[in-house]
């Protein structure tokens, strides 16, 4: 469903998005789905190789037209997930609907930070899905983009999910979502356009309806080590884990406000992925495949020791953003105003090293577990990364100071290693040492280095998306006179790139500025050489002997580096 062909193909992605009008060839492509997928699909998801060399096969032997590749590789998808989509309850499915099938001149809903609040007035289908949807049990989410249905099966409220949407939606989703192994079945839409948009609506309908108990086999899966990493920092479990490191008043709360807003920052938003690194790479290395079954045992499988380093690579990781939003003037964070903005910059200058603080307490309490070697070289890693981390920052901030705003891709990609790469390395050696496993040095570097310069790349594009899920304005970091690697290519083919000033004068809009990128190759330019870096890290996971670390690296990759493109 990711419709990008692999190897010298060269189809272009737009010409292979079109849903055949007549009904009898998508019936007949769905029948043909079925048969394909129980004859060539394993008990582990399709992969978009896999999807789009059956879907080329399939309408060649159908003897129908390319352009409906991306229909056939969605419909290949739903083939292989539908039997265990039918098999979760009711109650345990999201049903997704794009807000464009509203009535724009009729609907009276409103819209809060998730997506679109049906007001039942019946003027669209959207209240006849989701009034069925509602009778079944299911939850609902009318909004485009992936954020929020992930969250929702992250924080254990969703286990399958039922899609409607345009391919192109379809595509910048199918990534994220099939990597954590989360059955889903997706209706394309008949015609987008992202307003007064047609979708088979007896068609949703059936297959909300569908239920068995007859569930296929079931694969391995992250999703229950990212719940369970989500689940720590939840306050019932917070509140245990850090009982002894904050000044509690005899009443039970804070003794002081630096305290408060400490805990209460930790508490706050994030997907918690960086503790959630420490915690796989401690399972996979310690017990193997196990902690990825479904059932598995993780609160007597992984020790508090091991969690306790988990959250204080978290609490260093929100220290890090407390001073960057302040550095780099950012106003929003997690939906809210930054912490400077709330309390002032010294609270918040002062609430971040409170958190630096506190994340090296947290380790260097874990020594009688773990032992003062395993500590200490935990530390090491920690405070290497720190110290790169500031040396990234510190070299952005000077380019911005100085008005360097042309830097060369090198010196860009140099920034961002020492900006992410290294909290990746250490977050996943913190696992690895704690389990007693030690991954070669160079590859643990390499691999580090090119997932960090990779992730950095993905929030360029991000930062450029026109999506409703990019809640900020589009090019944030370009109206911050941050260096990115989208102006550095830019920069490559010619001087008169627009400035910050630029826009805020009127002279150029920043649309006008995402085009002259556009044209310029920038985007096509950062497209493959995420390619290039997440290959080279898939190379070095090839190379782990021990193969449920290298499977590890791998879900890392296909994660961190998933781009809507």
């Amino acid at each position: 469903m990711i419709f990008k062909p692999s190897g010298e193909s060269t189809i272009k992605p737009s010409n292979i998005k079109q849903v055949p009008q007549d009904a009898e060839v998508r019936s007949a492509i769905r029948a043909e789905s079925l048969r394909i997928a129980s004859a060539s699909f394993t008990n582990s998801p399709p992969d978009r190789t896999e999807l789009e060399f059956h879907g080329i096969h399939l309408l060649s032997s159908m003897q129908e037209r390319l352009e409906y590749l991306g229909f056939a590789m969605v419909e290949l998808s739903n083939a292989f997930w539908k039997r265990r989509y039918a098999a979760t309850p009711f109650n345990r499915r999201l049903l997704l609907l794009p807000h464009c099938l509203r009535d724009q001149k009729a609907c009276r809903g409103t819209y809060d930070s998730v997506g679109l609040n049906c007001a039942g007035c019946g003027a669209c289908d959207i209240h006849s899905l989701k009034s069925r949807a509602d009778e079944l049990g299911y939850q609902v989410i009318i909004a485009e983009g992936t954020t929020s249905v992930i969250m929702k099966v992250l924080d254990n409220e969703a286990d399958a999910i039922l899609g409607v949407a345009c391919l192109d939606s379809l595509e910048k989703s199918y990534e994220r979502v099939s990597n954590l192994g989360v059955p889903m079945v997706a209706v394309p839409l008949l015609r987008d356009g992202c307003k007064d948009t047609e979708a088979e609506i007896s068609l949703v309908k059936r297959i909300m309806e569908l239920r068995t108990e007859d569930r296929q086999q079931d694969y391995l899966s992250y999703v229950p080590m990212l719940r369970h990493t989500r689940s720590i920092f939840a306050i019932r479990n917070l509140e245990r884990h850090l009982a002894t490191v904050f000044d509690r008043s005899p009443d039970g709360g804070f003794s002081t406000e630096t305290d408060r807003i400490s805990y209460e920052w930790i508490l706050e938003g994030g997907k918690r992925f960086r503790p959630f690194i420490t915690l796989a790479a401690y399972g996979v290395a310690k017990h193997g495949d196990i902690v990825m079954e479904e059932g598995a045992n993780l609160e007597s499988l992984i020790p508090d020791s091991v969690r306790h380093i988990a959250i204080a690579i978290e609490c260093l990781h929100k220290a890090s953003l407390v001073h960057d939003d302040i550095e780099d003037g950012d106003n929003w964070r997690y939906g809210d105003d930054t912490l400077h903005h709330r309390y002032g910059v010294a609270t918040a200058l002062n609430v971040g090293d409170f958190l630096i603080g506190l994340g090296y307490l947290l380790v260097s309490r874990q020594v009688s577990d773990i032992g003062a070697d395993v500590t200490s070289d935990i530390l090491a890693h920690l405070g290497a990364a720190h110290l790169n981390l500031c040396r990234g920052q510190g070299a952005e901030l000077m380019s911005v100071s100085n008005g360097s705003e042309n830097l060369k891709p090198l010196e860009v990609l140099s920034i961002y290693a020492q900006k992410t790469s290294k909290a990746f390395e250490a977050a996943l050696f913190a696992g690895l040492r704690s389990a007693g496993y030690q991954m070669d040095k160079e590859l643990l570097s390499r691999f580090s280095s090119y997932l960090g310069q990779g992730y950095q790349i993905v929030n360029d594009l991000d930062d450029w998306s026109e999506s409703e899920e990019n809640k900020v304005h589009m090019g944030q970091d370009f109206l911050s006179c941050r260096p990115t690697i989208l102006r550095a290519f830019a920069s490559e083919k010619g001087s008169n790139i627009p400035t910050a000033q630029d826009v805020q004068s009127g002279m150029v809009s920043i649309q006008e500025v995402r085009e002259l990128y556009e044209s310029m190759g920038a985007f096509t330019k950062a497209d493959a050489l995420v390619d290039l870096l997440k290959a080279r890290c898939l190379t070095i996971a090839d190379q782990i002997e021990k193969k449920p670390i290298g499977n590890l690296l791998r879900f890392l990759v296909n994660t961190i580096l998933a781009h809507t493109g």
